[in-house]
């Protein structure tokens, strides 16, 4: 009863859209979630945790930039807003400044987050068999106005970000983007590029992208991208970290090497904890504590037996598709200072 009458709310609805969260990639359930979407002429924003939920280029994508007030504003706009898999915990709720002004419909296999920061109709399910129950309840909805709501908000996202003068970032993690295949999984440490990744990059495909955004740890990309390569030895695996992360799991070159792990590493090297830097530099006007003294990477790559290589934000394409071909594991630094683009929910 509960999904009839979410699915009567969707086919009335005005302006409805879909938050998709991780919940929609574990259950294997992205093909329902197009369906459903494409059937209810409804926009989707996928959380940082449903990276490749719903295909980026899609006329109804709203991708993932959920840390920018035009897309905040949009999905409080809705007077129906579906969420699948997403508790809207804080990096899914702008840092807890969305306010939704509709009906929200929470469907949520983890009962502690049903309903935990926003009233919802909640429905305890699985994604897949919920949106399926959706697919087969829901009426058809034209929304000739659906797709051009859509392009004028990620125009707005683009002119923000542009008037910020961010080509370094913007250009790296394209670079990034254009090197790994489609198909390749990537596992993203606690850094600045990460950042941007969460909202700017492009999965390809379900359970492609991970990153450790719920528990904000450290150490967490390369560990994490070598249990991938021993799951499935058929692909190169990408691990993303900062040069401060690094230093927490840089025993695991050995690790990689011991067990010829088809791993590349791509280490960015800004000389400390960068975001920390820059937090504290806008809040106190300098950093404390945020430089470290490090090894040198290659050569540190290079004593475990992994071929490494120091790259530029030029050659960063061609060195990591070359690494990421190569069999076994392999090291690319990166020397870059790279910042992120300004917040939107400090008001």
């Amino acid at each position: 009863e509960l999904t009839a009458l979410a699915a009567d709310l969707l086919s009335k609805a005005a302006r409805p859209a879909v938050v998709a969260g991780g919940g929609v990639v574990r259950a294997d359930a992205s093909r329902k979630l197009r369906a459903l979407a494409e059937k209810l002429n409804a926009p989707v924003v996928t959380t940082f945790g449903g990276k490749g939920a719903f295909p980026w280029e899609h006329p109804l994508s709203l991708q993932s930039w959920l840390e920018d007030r035009h897309t905040t504003d949009f999905l409080e706009d809705a007077d129906v807003l579906l969420v699948v898999g997403s508790g809207l915990g804080e990096l899914s709720s702008n840092y807890h400044t969305f306010k939704p002004r509709g009906r929200v419909i929470q469907i949520e296999a983890d009962l502690g987050k049903l309903e935990s920061n926003h009233p919802a109709l909640g429905i305890h399910a699985d994604a897949r068999p919920a949106l399926q129950a959706l697919l087969e309840t829901v009426e058809e909805r034209a929304d000739e106005d659906a797709t051009h709501r859509v392009r004028e908000v990620l125009s707005k996202v683009r002119d923000r970000i542009a008037a910020q003068e961010l080509t370094l970032e913007q250009h790296v993690l394209a670079s990034v983007r254009r090197a790994l295949p489609a198909d390749s999984p990537s596992f993203w440490d606690m850094t600045i590029l990460a950042y941007w990744a969460w909202s700017a990059f492009d999965a390809k495909s379900p359970n492609t992208m991970h990153s450790a955004q719920g528990a904000g740890g450290l150490g967490y990309g390369f560990p994490a991208a070598l249990g991938a390569a021993a799951a499935d030895p058929t692909r190169p695996v990408l691990a993303v970290s900062g040069d401060g992360g690094a230093l927490y799991s840089i025993a695991e070159l050995a690790t990689a090497r011991q067990y010829d792990l088809n791993v590349t590493w791509l280490i960015v090297d800004d000389g400390g904890y960068g975001i920390l830097r820059e937090y504290m530099t806008d809040a106190f006007g300098e950093p404390t504590a945020t430089e470290l003294t490090r090894p040198d990477y290659v050569a540190l790559a290079e004593s475990f037996g992994v071929p490494g290589i120091r790259t530029t934000p030029e050659s960063l394409e061609a060195d990591l598709a070359k690494a990421l071909a190569a069999p076994g594991p392999s090291v690319v630094v990166l020397p870059a200072v790279l910042r992120m683009f300004a917040p939107t929910h400090l008001g």
